[in-house]
């Protein structure tokens, strides 16, 4: 490890959707840090309703720069303690560096950036209007990145697709780019290789954005194409689901997360094939715990899914527009070949362990410091 004097560090961390796992894996490294002294400043997802009247009226609106602004109205109601460096999670809370002194250096950890966000949109959504949106708000955002972008003296993406945004549509110097996908616990996140198999196998699903990470249209692949022959976990909580009348063969689990993981683990654990037809995804660090777990893996190639899910390696890697019976082929070809599960199995483990560990986010985040302080 880097050794330098104890340092006060400033983190803007979301809270947000995804970003709860993340905050909480870069909160873990940071406590193993004796070297940083750290200051915590959140983005909360009950911020969006509590805060409505601090969001200027354009912002509110457009729904442009929400998050930033919530943000920088903490900045300003709780001043933080004086740092030496400010550490931002999300490309979204970038602009929020405007209300902290331009002397301190800025590190930036984020899972995509806002031009890669909006052709994401715009590829992944039909008709002229969405493309057109897209551009109106690259024109009217990305001049706003630019201006504080400057300040960031290394950077974390979790994706070389993120990092290669940063280099070709930002101009970031290679160097002070760190890829740092996980930080999971692979020793609490790891596979039950001495587990009976249970037929029929069982699909598991993870996503509490239902629609977005594609789950009805796996109920209906389901449905239509591969029961009796497989069964369906679905772990959701997303409150649409409260009540909802389930399909035979499928199982739903609410209420799990990382307060008892566990659980959570358990359910990976138990499963034989992780399926993931996500519609809009930067990387989605569910992808990371199915590898961690060993489990083959049948993605929508989308974002930055590939680097999780590697074709002909530890999984399949669909195409966008496949339908249902493109998918059935796919997961069939599983189901009926338990050798090749196998290996996929244990190429998503050791994926997780060279790329995807805590200890691997660990020597990147202090790479990062090292560069900054």
């Amino acid at each position: 490890m880097t050794r330098y004097k104890s340092k006060p560090v400033l983190f803007l961390l979301s809270r947000v959707l995804g970003g709860k796992t993340f905050s909480s894996h870069l909160m873990r490294v940071v406590e193993g840090m004796p070297h940083i002294k750290p200051h915590y400043v959140f983005l909360d997802e009950s911020d969006y309703g509590n805060h409505k009247k601090e969001i200027p009226a354009f912002n509110r609106l457009s729904g442009l720069f929400v998050g930033s602004s919530i943000l920088r109205w903490k900045l300003r109601r709780n001043p933080p303690p004086p740092a030496e460096a400010v550490f931002v999670q999300s490309f979204e809370l970038m602009p929020a560096l405007q209300e902290i002194d331009p002397l301190y250096p800025a590190i930036l950890a984020h899972d995509s950036t806002n031009l890669l966000s909006y052709r994401l949109l715009r590829d992944t959504t039909r008709g002229p209007a969405a493309k057109l949106m897209c551009g109106l708000k690259s024109l009217l955002v990305t001049p706003k990145y630019r201006s504080v972008i400057g300040r960031a003296r290394a950077f974390l993406p979790r994706t070389h697709w993120c990092a290669r945004s940063l280099v070709n549509d930002f101009g970031v110097e290679p160097e002070r780019i760190y890829v740092a996908p996980g930080g999971l616990d692979t020793d609490l996140w790891s596979p039950d290789w001495s587990r009976m198999r249970v037929e029929p196998p069982t699909l598991l699903f993870v996503g509490n954005d239902f629609a977005r990470k594609g789950g009805e249209f796996l109920l209906d692949l389901f449905t239509k194409h591969l029961y009796p022959r497989a069964r369906l976990r679905i772990v959701s909580n997303d409150p649409s689901l409260k009540g909802r009348d389930w399909p035979d063969g499928v199982e739903h689990l609410s209420g799990l997360g990382h307060k008892d993981p566990m659980e959570l683990v358990e359910a990976y654990r138990s499963a034989d094939i992780f399926v993931f037809p996500t519609r809009k995804e930067h990387m989605g660090m569910v992808v990371t715990e199915a590898c961690a777990v060993g489990l083959p893996i049948v993605g929508t190639d989308v974002g930055g899914v590939r680097e999780g899910v590697r074709n002909g390696e530890n999984g399949i890697l669909m195409p966008y527009h496949s339908g249902t019976e493109d998918w059935a082929r796919a997961i069939g070809s599983l189901l009926d070949d338990p050798i090749r599960r196998e290996r996929f199995s244990v190429r998503s483990r050791e994926i997780a362990e060279y790329e995807f560990s805590y200890r691997i986010l660990r020597e990147r985040v202090d790479s990062a410091f090292a560069r900054v302080c």
